[in-house]
């Protein structure tokens, strides 16, 4: 393409995004008539219609509809590639960073991150976002999010990842379970009805026997929307659960449970910083990864100090 085709995407996103060719001159600070011309040139490279015109603008075609998230990352990513080497001042910055994150991060690493960045950027913003998708790379390439706060990516993924910590899992279960006192077997674990924890994004477990081949064998009577979620009902009940031993320390004195060791002590899983690849060497985004990391340094120093 030529450099004044390239120049036409913006001009197709603006139109997109306001609905309207004067709100798009107006946005992009060009005249209406360019706006016009630069929709006619499109039209005739696509050779489709692009726009349908409405008394109060214009609807994008089904076929605008198609390809205007692929134009959106392009001039996306091409703005990233400006801003890496771009010097970023975080106490003079206005950046909105969007995080998408699991529950336990929310609990945990948010506020420490917050009030650490009240200070460092008071003028930043974060916006934090449950994990309604598993189609990470999407989202992250369109930067929909700027960041991802999972467990790691599997080993076939392009994305780039930073392990932050290692959480400990821990088996729980009612005060007042009627066969289970301070220590239970595999055996005994996968006798009991269990409650798991699900995903936001699918019907499947958070733990299951992908993590650990052993979790096959239990009987699941409840599939709950979190960890959180999880502890109320295995409360007051004859039911077990294997959580996450911040969570239990979080919540766990707002329920009716007691920790059991188990040989589950031993498992462990790894929560990790998710990125594109094209954000690694952005200043901003840079500074982000060091802010999370610097707030779960502090989260296990004070952690450490509780003990």
């Amino acid at each position: 393409m030529k450099n004044t085709e390239l120049n036409l995407i913006p001009i197709f996103i603006a139109i997109y995004e306001e609905s309207s060719l004067s709100k798009a001159a107006l946005r992009l600070n060009i005249s209406q008539p360019a706006v016009s011309k630069a929709l006619a040139k499109l039209r005739e490279l696509y050779g489709e219609p692009l726009f349908h015109r409405t008394p109060t603008g214009v609807n994008p075609t089904n076929f605008s509809k198609d390809i205007y998230p692929a134009l959106l990352a392009s001039l996306t990513n091409f703005n990233s590639t400006l801003n890496a080497t771009a010097e970023f001042n975080p106490k003079k910055s206005e950046k909105v960073f969007s995080i998408a994150c699991v529950s336990l991060i929310s609990y945990t690493l948010i506020p420490i991150l917050m009030r650490n960045i009240h200070k460092e950027a008071p003028q930043v913003t974060i916006e934090v976002h449950p994990l309604f998708t598993e189609d990470y790379e999407s989202d992250l390439r369109l930067q929909r999010y700027d960041l991802v706060i999972d467990r790691t990516p599997p080993e076939h993924s392009h994305l780039q990842h930073k392990v932050i910590s290692q959480e400990n899992l821990v088996v729980l279960c009612s005060r007042n379970h009627p066969r289970i006192q301070d220590y239970i077997t595999f055996e005994q674990f996968f006798e009991e009805q269990h409650v798991v924890s699900s995903t936001w994004q699918s019907r499947k477990t958070t733990l299951d026997e992908v993590d650990f081949p052993e979790l096959s064998q239990r009987l699941v009577r409840c599939s709950a929307a979190g960890f959180v979620e999880m502890l109320a009902v295995v409360e007051d009940s004859e039911y077990v659960c294997l959580s996450s031993h911040t969570i239990h320390g979080l919540f766990g004195a707002h329920y009716n449970l007691k920790k059991v060791s188990s040989p589950a002590d031993k498992f462990t899983v790894d929560v990790a910083m998710i990125w594109h690849p094209s954000r690694t060497n952005e200043t901003a985004h840079i500074w982000l990864r060091r802010e999370i990391e610097r707030a779960e340094t502090n989260r296990l120093l004070t952690d450490t100090g509780s003990d």
